[in-house]
């Protein structure tokens, strides 16, 4: 008897568990005014409505909460999110655009996965005057005929916050039409308190606790359209004199699941590359990507996190390049891009009389989800250029099991002048509640050469790991505390010493923003004793628009005492104007570099604006300015003074424009 109550009181608890995590789909009769008004006796009447939120690291409830409200139609799904916020005049909404970067915005977010395989997650995230940020699984560019829009409205109210968004079904990838089961989340970032929180606590490898969406009829397909952005340029160059270019590039749906996209002569002269740190390293650092057509799909072409088998950064130029990505079906995704050089024209678009010759570079991927925690992944990435060929291919299963997360990678290469080589590494990650750990098993050989990827280090073995710790606190001024400790410990394949090393850090938060990073290191490398203390001060810590931030590193690199002094500051007088300005000083190697960096940009509008930037280094020079008009639907044209790019300021005015096109399929 008292077994069967137990079991009942089990299953009633189980049942209402089950119930709390999920909504009903509802399909609204008449769509709601998107005004930034929840009206919840009219528009949002009979809509369901869910409430709460936990720290997304110790899953504690939130101090200060929020009330959610999903529904669909045949076009849209509709959301409005309520938040509690005791000092509302503290809330911090700066931005105003669609698809811009939010951080530093107290901001709501709805992560939706369409296909219910929680792998395929679309996040859609906003703020109180609703401005909005997009991010599509797998990665998209930002042009908003190709991105897609969603319309946000927000306000500040006496008692917080509120916000109602509109976002179409067609700017996600979506499974057949039907009724299905979805998956999804609401996430807060919430700026006074300097936490995240969400609905449904995640943490710890509970990805089984992402909501569930019951009963959602998806609509079917929209018809098929090539999706044209042809440009051309021309201006004059100091160097070559009078210049011009064009290109093209298109996009399309293969399937309702697969995306084709390409590029014809594409314009990358023109787009403003990172400028990397004077950071010491023994090994070789890459920038990160900024080009758009690389950028598209870029999700489905990842591997190895540290040592990539393909990084597009390698592809610095090339007449026409193609790649399709997406899902297979429910629970396999592919990614395919061929890129190639004709070797016949310059960074001017201008035919050499003697051409190179044609290289091509290729990267496929497949990724196969077994279970809502475990998948199977394999890629091939090749080059081709006269007299030299490189094969790589890579090979990963990774599980989950409760906070546990393990993983197992193989990669070798085939190259003409290095022959071959491979890289396996495998290991295991753990993570909960501001609890963190990693160890993992590296062996790479003297010959693995990934030439279209990034593999800084060879011919080693060893371990390397860490644990850390991150927690908020009510202690004092302290809002947020965390510690770790990480070591390495690895040899030469022939046994000889390579690299050994421990350090250690922290950091405090405070309550009025303020973030403390201190560290230290000790390495064994070549020969050479290593060591490093660090630390950092920012305040406020993540706003990237109004903030200083001071970094000092002191100690000795390869034998030489090294030193490193980097000061910043953010700073916005008004809302359309945004001054940067970063400085670096370091001694390393006997010698002293210096870097300055100064940028700015000034809102004209919605999607018009004058931006520039200027880098001062021993070697030179260099600054830009361009006046923008882009990131709205319509044409866009640039109208650049000097080569973003280049190491010093040279003589250069381009204009440049971009129609977008589209044609019924």
């Amino acid at each position: 008897m008292r077994f069967a109550l137990l079991a009942a009181l089990l299953l009633i608890s189980g049942s209402a568990f089950s119930q709390d995590r999920t909504v009903t789909g509802y399909r609204l009769p008449t769509p709601p005014t998107i005004d930034g008004v929840i009206d919840t006796t009219a528009e949002w009447k009979d809509v369901p409505s869910f409430s709460g939120l936990v720290d997304t690291q110790t899953g504690v409830p939130a101090p200060e909460g929020g009330t959610f409200w999903l529904a669909f139609d045949q076009k849209f799904v509709y959301f409005a999110a309520r938040l509690d916020d005791a000092s509302p005049g503290t809330i911090q909404a700066s931005e105003y655009r669609t698809n811009v970067s939010l951080r530093g915005n107290d901001t709501v977010s709805l992560q939706i996965d369409p296909f219910g395989k929680l792998t395929d997650f679309n996040t859609f995230s906003m703020n109180a005057r609703g401005a909005t940020n997009i991010q599509i699984a797998g990665g998209r560019a930002a042009k908003r005929e190709w991105l897609g829009d969603i319309l946000a409205m927000g306000r500040i109210t006496k008692e917080g916050w509120e916000v109602e968004a509109r976002i179409p079904w067609s700017i996600m990838r979506l499974p057949s039409k039907g009724v299905h089961e979805l998956r999804f989340n609401v996430f807060r970032d919430h700026r006074r308190l300097q936490r995240g929180y969400a609905w449904r606590f995640t943490g710890g490898g509970q990805i089984e606790n992402f909501g569930r969406w019951l009963n959602v009829a998806i609509p079917p397909g929209e018809p098929r359209t090539l999706k044209l952005l042809p440009y051309g340029y021309a201006g004059f160059d100091e160097r070559v004199g009078l210049v011009a270019n064009s290109g093209l590039d298109f996009r399309t749906a293969l399937t309702e699941r697969l995306d084709l996209v390409g590029t014809i002569n594409p314009d990358f002269r023109n787009i403003e590359n990172q400028v990397l740190s004077l950071d010491f390293s023994y090994f070789e650092r890459l920038a990160s990507e900024s080009r758009p057509f690389f950028l598209e799909g870029a999700q489905f072409f990842r591997t190895s996190g540290d040592a990539p088998l393909f990084a597009s950064q390698r592809i610095r130029g090339f007449d026409t390049g193609i790649k399709a990505f997406g899902k297979l079906d429910d629970q396999t995704d592919v990614g395919i891009i061929d890129a190639i050089d004709f070797g016949s024209r310059n960074a001017f678009g201008i035919v050499n009389p003697a051409p190179l010759g044609t290289q091509n570079a290729f990267a496929g991927k497949v990724r196969r989800q077994l279970t809502a925690r475990s998948s199977v992944e394999a890629a091939y990435v090749g080059l081709n250029t006269p007299g030299l060929k490189n094969d790589a291919g890579f090979l990963q299963y990774s599980a989950g099991l409760g906070p546990y997360f393990f993983f197992g990678q193989l990669s070798g290469t085939n190259d003409t002048t290095n022959g071959k080589g491979y890289r396996a590494n495998a290991g295991m990650y753990y993570g909960h509640k501001g609890l963190q750990a990693n160890l993992e098993h590296v062996q790479i050989s003297s010959d693995f050469l990934p030439r279209l990827g990034f593999a800084p280090e060879r011919d080693l073995a060893g371990f390397r790991g860490g644990f850390g710790v991150s927690r908020p606190t009510t202690r004092g001024m302290l809002i947020e505390t965390g510690y770790g400790v990480y070591a390495n410990s690895f040899k030469t394949l022939d046994g000889e010493p390579y690299r050994n090393g421990i350090g250690a850090n922290g950091s405090l938060t405070f309550k009025n923003g303020l973030d403390l990073d201190f560290g230290m290191d000790y390495t064994r490398f070549r020969g050479f004793d290593d060591r490093t203390a660090y630390i950092g001060v920012e305040r406020p810590r993540g706003e990237p628009y109004r903030r200083w931030a001071f970094d000092y590193a002191v100690g000795r690199r390869a034998g030489q005492p090294y030193q490193s002094f980097s000061p910043s500051i953010a700073y916005r007088p008004v809302n359309e104007l945004q001054l940067n300005l970063s400085y670096q000083r370091v001694t390393q190697l006997g010698d002293t570099f210096s870097q300055t960096i100064l940028s700015a940009s000034y809102d004209l509008g919605a999607d018009r604006s004058i931006s520039g930037r200027l880098v001062q280094r021993r070697e030179g020079t260099n600054y830009y300015l361009a006046l923008r008009r882009s990131g709205n639907r319509g044409a866009e044209y640039f109208l650049i003074l000097g080569d973003p790019n280049a190491p010093t300021f040279r003589t250069s005015l381009i204009l440049k424009v971009a129609v977008p096109l589209e044609l019924r399929l």
